[in-house]
């Protein structure tokens, strides 16, 4: 019997260590936009900002798209078809970004055992979040809401890297900044494509947190286990580590 040792352990945030509450919309997120819009001096209808980000987000951020933009670039495009010329960086843009995504922090929840299992977790291996994300503070100020921030040595986001999963590019960074081989570590996340595959082709072994086990796995993709549940996770690691 062969111990392989797992020095990391890396998560997909979305979905997989926090979800949406039942009762989130995305319709709430426009709507704060809005109304900062507004707050700032802005001479727009609700319908008219509605229809102009829906179009540069639909252009932006389809699952095939790779490359990643900032969210403040997708929201100054939305405000240049309104005839407003800003960039990306500038305060009324940052601030407009703050306020879109104030309503999908607040919306994240998080299983009740998940905290424990993580600092369990943390006694053993190093931990790290590798997340799709187009504005990073959100990734930050959710582990604030939850005190786990402290539990993470390494938070990589798309918008940082400027890939996303399942580039190669973005879970390299992630190796990197634990200083970890790829084959000394494992990536949880709940996606075949983008989580699954895209750790696999960098050498890391893989759990799919599976939550509806009626979905078919395609058989190009197998993870090395699948889970329900993250305080499986524990036990599904032990597995891993111990290779008859």
């Amino acid at each position: 019997m062969i111990i392989m040792r797992i020095q990391a352990v890396f998560f997909d945030f979305g979905e997989t260590l926090v979800h949406a509450s039942p009762n989130f919309e995305a319709e709430m997120c426009i709507f704060s936009f809005h109304r900062n819009l507004l707050k700032n001096g802005f001479s727009i209808s609700y319908e008219d900002c509605r229809k102009a980000y829906v179009e540069v987000a639909d252009k932006f951020f389809s699952r095939d798209y790779i490359r990643e933009i900032t969210f403040g670039f997708v929201l100054s495009e939305a405000l240049n078809r309104l005839g407003y010329s800003l960039e990306p960086a500038d305060k009324i843009i940052v601030e407009a970004a703050e306020a879109y995504m104030e309503p999908w922090i607040q919306a994240r929840t998080i299983d009740c055992y998940a905290p424990s299992i993580l600092r369990g977790l943390r006694k053993k291996h190093k931990l790290g979040i590798v997340s799709n994300i187009t504005y990073s503070p959100a990734v930050w100020k959710t582990l604030e809401r939850f005190e786990l921030v402290n539990l993470f040595e390494a938070v990589i986001t798309s918008v940082d890297v400027g890939w996303r999963k399942p580039s190669p590019k973005i879970f390299k960074r992630a190796l990197q900044a634990l200083n970890v081989l790829a084959s000394e570590t494992v990536f949880v996340g709940d996606e075949l494509d983008h989580d699954v595959e895209g750790a696999q082709k960098v050498g890391m072994r893989t759990i799919l947190l599976n939550k509806s086990p009626i979905k078919e796995t395609p058989r190009k993709v197998k993870p090395d286990a699948t889970i329900q549940e993250i305080k499986e996770l524990p036990r599904a690691l032990e597995s891993l580590e111990t290779e008859a």
